[in-house]
């Protein structure tokens, strides 16, 4: 009765937050970091309060049933994966951080605005725990998200072609849709869109496909490109970290299945006309369009690059199909033979996506290294290669600050941080890095260093990175080996996947860190629930 009731709650927990959460304002974008926060938090704090409680009591009663059968071992032992004695690890670390910390203010609740302080972090480990306890693991809560979030992305594309459908205050380009600055909206779609193109990508085989199925199939396509039109509408250029950490992913799994890996090129396609699109928008609404043009987004959509990628990923996609199609049905002892050789296949694909991904790291890193000391012709100040203060539209000054910063620390703070969310007014307590700040930003404050490890190694030290490592590498590796037995289980992976990736360039924030916890614990119910 309990778990039932738990299950209940949690449901309606998520579709709060996954379906109202990211269109809750007051007075537009005046207080809008203000407004989400308290609206999660509220939301939280109640469901804490009748999820907590449930899940004390569950407890109690397994560790009764243990205590019966006069099992000797603990059942926190047993019970505990590698994910949750991170999570638990990490609640602990920025609890001493906060303790610590010279700022017990701004460690507590965090930066007026920004709140990512001790109080969310510790809410947001405990749904972990209540989340993996008590979702029931329904797609009801995933669907109400894809809902929503193609609602928002919607808003966005038409905010960035001046097309208003709701009133707001301070409306300015860099500010789109209901979610605000256009890093807060991409690190949303970072988080939040692979649930729909791995729905679509990973689903079980069916001989007959029903209506509801093809119609389902159609809406999720139409979802993926409502996802990559807003993500080449936002503006800011790490939407194509979020691009690149998104395929690599999907064909590291898609190559298990053959009509995964079809349907692969498919997405594949649709990304690619999705940029035609919103040059196609751009050429009928020409004044319409209201962000600078001076970025990859801008760039790729008014090119015939992404065409040529959606037509050759088309013409993949038809092909192996029609190639799969004519394949005779083999016999058990060649069909043995075929699942080895594909094992095989996959090793080398996989294998080939690493030394790729390596060998590009390596490339820009001497690349960026040489440029540095001699301009490389081509590769002008400005560009990705060119490692300074105005690298990545100023997150190189953000960077370079938050390693000074971190520095000059001693060693307790170097182990512990300066505690959560106080990367700003530790920043600004330092003369000569203040000084450079007020140089480059001028009256904005900087809050973080455009990097979440680098944000997290002065905000909560090298133990607490090391902490939140663990949880993001262990969560996604217990998916990748869980996911054979449900390719549900994959979308969770990818999601924090993308999130990682893209804040190499960003950072958490209320609208994105929250969504990453929750999907874990989301993704450890299903998990647990695969064993």
């Amino acid at each position: 009765m309990t778990k039932k009731a738990g299950n209940t709650f949690a449901t309606a927990y998520l579709i709060l937050i996954f379906g109202i959460y990211p269109f809750f304002m007051k007075q537009g974008y005046v207080d809008i970091g203000e407004a989400k926060y308290h609206f999660f938090m509220y939301c939280s704090l109640g469901a804490l309060g009748i999820l907590g409680p449930a899940g004390l009591m569950c407890l109690w009663e397994s560790l009764g049933c243990r205590i019966k059968k006069r099992e000797p071992y603990l059942i926190l032992w047993e019970r505990l994966s590698a994910t949750d004695w991170f999570v638990l690890l990490y609640a602990v670390e920025i609890f001493v951080s906060c303790l610590l910390s010279d700022y017990p203010s701004e460690a507590l609740w965090g930066m007026d605005g920004w709140h990512m302080g001790f109080l969310l972090l510790l809410l947001l480990c405990l749904m972990y725990f209540l989340m993996a306890k008590f979702w029931d693991g329904g797609k009801t809560v995933c669907y109400v998200g894809l809902a929503a979030s193609g609602a928002v992305y919607v808003l966005g594309i038409l905010d960035r072609f001046s097309l208003s459908v709701i009133p707001l205050e301070i409306r300015q380009p860099s500010f789109i849709s209901t979610l605000g600055n256009i890093n807060w909206f991409c690190g949303y779609l970072s988080v939040i869109s692979p649930i729909g193109i791995c729905l679509f990508l990973f689903r079980k085989e069916k001989r007959e496909r029903s209506l509801w199925d093809k119609l389902q199939r159609l809406l999720l396509g139409c979802y993926i490109v409502v996802s990559f039109m807003a993500g080449f509408c936002q503006g800011s250029s790490s939407v194509f970290l979020f691009f690149g950490a998104l395929f690599f992913l999907l064909l590291w799994i898609a190559v298990k299945r053959k009509t995964w890996l079809r349907d692969y090129f498919l997405v594949a396609a649709l990304w690619g006309f999705s940029g035609q699109a919103v040059r196609m928008m751009r050429i009928l609404m020409p004044e319409g369009y209201n962000y600078e043009k001076n970025n990859w987004c801008a760039y790729l959509t008014d090119s015939n690059l992404t065409l040529f990628a959606g037509v050759v990923f088309l013409v993949v996609y038809f092909l192996y199909g029609y190639l799969g199609s004519r394949k005779r049905v083999m016999a058990q002892k060649g069909a043995e033979c075929l699942t080895k050789e594909n094992r095989g296949i996959q090793k080398t694909v996989h294998g080939g996506m690493l030394i790729v991904l390596a060998g590009s790291i390596l490339l820009w890193a001497v690349l960026s290294g040489i440029n540095m000391q001699i301009e490389i012709p081509g590769l002008r100040q400005g560009s990705i290669f060119w490692l300074n203060e105005e690298w990545g539209h100023g997150r190189g000054a953000a960077i370079l600050s938050g390693i000074r910063m971190y520095g000059e620390m001693p060693m307790v703070h170097k182990l512990f941080g300066v505690g959560p969310d106080c990367f700003s007014v530790y920043a600004y307590s330092l003369p000569e890095i203040a000084a450079g700040l007020r140089d480059f930003y001028g009256e904005s404050v900087l809050t973080n260093a455009h990097n979440e490890l680098l944000t997290g190694l002065v905000n909560t030290g090298f133990l607490g990175v090391c902490f939140y490592i663990g949880i993001l590498i262990s969560f996604i590796g217990r998916c990748m080996r869980k996911g054979e037995e449900n390719p549900q289980i994959y979308c969770f992976a990818v999601c924090v996947f993308c999130y990682a990736a893209h804040n190499m360039v960003s950072f958490a924030h209320v609208l994105n860190l929250p969504y990453v916890f929750l999907l874990m614990g989301m993704g450890a119910f299903l998990v647990n629930r695969a064993k």
